[in-house]
């Protein structure tokens, strides 16, 4: 890609992001390399979440245009026609601006010949009317409405069936960015007074004890308060998880599916970094995350260790309190047939 180009980034990240990665890592690399600022930062940041926001409902209305499926595309063509589609259907993008640029994107990313069918297929989706629509059941049209997996529509269907679509469809954290103030470098209000003075468009106290806020112009991680550790980003339901252990200053506390650490540091934050917190991953490149993460808060008495927690392992502790935020397991290529949106990795059952 020749000079900053916003959508561009966002879907060059949201390619990678189809393998697996940590969403909040992918995007922040990719504006970097782009060397994207201000109001280019947070556009193209503003379409990644978004199509990851609404996947489901995207991959749904782009199915009814594609015989064979989101499946059988290649995924550069794949995430233009998401980020295109979500750009005019969520973000009061013009159509023809969207199209227009999804257009010249495939050119950008060397898939020219799909230049037809990505003009095509929007100028039809973006127009399709969702209340016309007829699913299988209420788990399906909770599934495309919501943009959730099947066994969390399921089991909000069961359990909450009058609230299920309001529960998917709220907005979480008001829309802004969920921070966690790290104690041991000073108050909510402190970082909420340092946050306006650095540049933040809003700062204030969030519903979570010891939570925050924020709006920024680009990426947190860009902020001199992230560098230097006085918080680090995490929702506020992920913060009561971790809260919801009350682990204690001198407590030995396992952590068993850690990376990238935002749990982690909230525990050993909770423990005033006394104590033994073992924080786990399955493999070295994610434990290397959870490490980066503790670093830069720096503390001292967290083990960021290889560990599987499936299987058997000697080596770990006795423990006075063990979290487990098991990941739910997902393709390597997600299902994006008619019928079978992808689910949004933010909204795992087991958060």
């Amino acid at each position: 890609m020749s000079g900053p180009n916003p959508r561009g980034a966002a879907v060059a990240a949201l390619v990678r992001q189809e393998q697996d990665g940590f969403s909040n890592l992918i995007l922040d690399a990719e504006l970097r390399r782009q060397k994207l600022e201000g109001r280019e930062k947070a556009f193209a940041s503003a379409i990644f979440y978004t199509v990851l926001e609404h996947q489901g409902t995207l991959d749904y209305i782009l199915s009814r245009f594609l015989p064979k499926g989101l499946a059988k595309l290649d995924p550069q063509v794949r995430e233009i026609l998401r980020a295109a589609l979500a750009q005019a259907r969520y973000m009061q993008v013009p159509a023809s601006a969207a199209v227009n640029e999804a257009v010249k994107l495939t050119r950008t990313f060397k898939k020219a010949s799909a230049s037809g069918l990505v003009n095509a297929v929007l100028r039809r989706a973006i127009g399709y009317d969702l209340d016309t629509a007829v699913f299988a059941d209420e788990v399906e049209r909770l599934m495309v409405l919501g943009s959730a997996g099947r066994d969390v529509a399921a089991f909000l269907h069961q359990h909450y069936p009058d609230e299920a679509l309001d529960i998917l469809t709220h907005t979480a954290d008001d829309g802004l960015t969920s921070l966690r103030a790290n104690p041991l470098k000073g108050t909510v209000s402190q970082l909420c007074e340092k946050l306006l003075a650095s540049g933040a468009k809003t700062a204030a106290p969030g519903l979570v004890p010891g939570s925050v806020l924020a709006r920024f112009e680009g990426s947190p991680a860009e902020s001199g308060l992230f560098r230097e550790g006085y918080f680090h980003v995490e929702g506020q339901a992920s913060q009561l998880a971790a809260l919801c252990v009350e682990a204690k200053p001198g407590d030995t506390v396992l952590d068993l599916c850690a990376a990238p650490g935002g749990k982690s540091l909230l525990l050993i934050e909770e423990m005033g970094d006394e104590g033994r917190l073992v924080s786990c991953d399955v493999s070295e490149n994610r434990v290397r995350l959870i490490r980066k993460a503790v670093e830069r808060m720096g503390f001292a008495h967290v083990e960021p260790r290889v560990s599987d927690g499936t299987r058997p392992d000697a080596g770990l502790p006795m423990a006075d309190a063990i979290l487990v935020d098991a990941p739910l397991q997902r393709p390597r290529h997600p299902r994006q047939e008619a019928g079978h949106p992808v689910q949004d990795p933010r909204k795992s059952a087991s958060r």
